[in-house]
């Protein structure tokens, strides 16, 4: 279970729809409610801070790893996560 900064159906579908293809990744599932995305993977082939990576790669924050700011503002302005702020 990894808490992102999710915000919408579009970062719901963004997310579920890439993590899976992520090597070892089983099946993933975000709850909008609580922005939290469950991963069932196989630990032999991936782990947590993999998967985290690529959720930040993709624009969003995953437990303590920031969003890559760059992915994040190429985000449509709906999915960004209102304050956030970026390094350069």
């Amino acid at each position: 279970k990894i808490k992102t900064s999710a915000e919408c159906e579009m970062c719901k579908k963004k997310l579920e729809s890439n993590i899976i293809y992520e090597k070892g990744v089983k099946f993933a599932s975000l709850n909008l409610d609580d922005k939290v995305l469950t991963v069932n993977y196989n630990s032999r082939k991936t782990s947590p801070d993999k998967i985290k990576a690529a959720i930040s790669n993709l624009g969003y924050n995953a437990d303590e790893v920031k969003a890559d700011s760059v992915a994040h503002l190429n985000l449509p302005e709906c999915c960004r996560t209102p304050g956030m702020h970026h390094q350069e």
